[in-house]
């Protein structure tokens, strides 16, 4: 029995208490490596991440960024020149657990902790022209989707195609004059499944020549949309048949 207590006890003394463990050390709060770091663009730094996946960089501390709450830091030794290329990593604030300044930074990149003293220098963001250019492109999608016959046929689809085309080449050859004289920025548009052309000509379904109905006001663009209609068949017939021609087993290859 006493035995048995004293190897009892010896297995409690073995283990190890965790309130007698050292407490690993915290990361400073954000904020304060933000507000430390700001004054350090610039400099060489050497800093290390925070546990589990501890890791040390040293190299040129590029910017910390108060709205992404993250920093550049460039690894690559300096050759000089300003515009050199670099190992950049990206880290963020939370993760620092600590940093050092190794050397301050020369006059050619120290100045008053902003973007517009950074080296490499930061080019301008023009935001009003980003925000045209996704306008643009989302004019250019809703352009593309109003343009797609809905339950339509391929044929169908491609004479739509090929009205749009022609007007748009059309358009671009035209003088400012004559521009100002056209009353509509869309020649060309689906209404269910019926084409609109230059808001005088509706062709229906199976949009053959015949298909084509106008006002008798409009018997000018009638007879012009009719003809553009027929030459646009035409060559499709033309293509389908080369197409078919192409496929059709034991037809004419090329290289005899």
């Amino acid at each position: 029995m006493a035995e048995s207590k004293r190897n009892n006890a010896a297995g409690k003394v073995a283990t190890p208490k965790a309130t007698g463990a050292p407490a690993t050390p915290s990361a400073p709060p954000v904020k304060d490596t933000l507000d430390a770091l700001g004054k350090s663009i610039g400099a060489r730094i050497r800093l290390t991440t925070a546990a589990p996946h501890s890791q040390t960089y040293e190299g040129t501390l590029f910017t910390a960024c108060p709205i992404l709450n993250i920093l550049a830091i460039n690894t690559r030794a300096s050759s000089g020149a300003s515009a050199q290329p670099g190992d950049y990593h990206i880290v963020p604030l939370p993760r620092v657990q600590s940093f050092q300044v190794v050397s301050l930074a020369s006059t050619a990149t120290a100045g008053n902790g902003n973007f517009a003293d950074a080296q490499p220098a930061i080019g301008f963001v023009d935001i009003k022209r980003l925000q045209d250019r996704e306008q643009a492109k989302i004019n250019r999608l809703k352009d593309e989707e109003r343009d797609k016959g809905k339950g339509v046929t391929k044929e169908a689809q491609a004479i739509f195609d090929s009205f749009k085309r022609m007007y748009a080449l059309d358009a671009a050859s035209r003088t400012l004059a004559e521009t100002l004289t056209v009353t509509s920025n869309m020649p060309i548009r689906w209404h269910n499944q019926e084409m609109i052309v230059h808001e005088a000509v509706i062709i229906t379904p199976p949009y053959r020549v015949e298909d084509c109905k106008g006002a008798k006001e409009k018997q000018e663009v009638l007879n012009r949309v009719r003809k553009v209609l027929e030459g646009e068949r035409r060559k499709l017939k033309e293509k389908e048949d080369r197409d078919r021609k192409a496929t059709t087993p034991g037809g004419p290859r090329k290289g005899g």
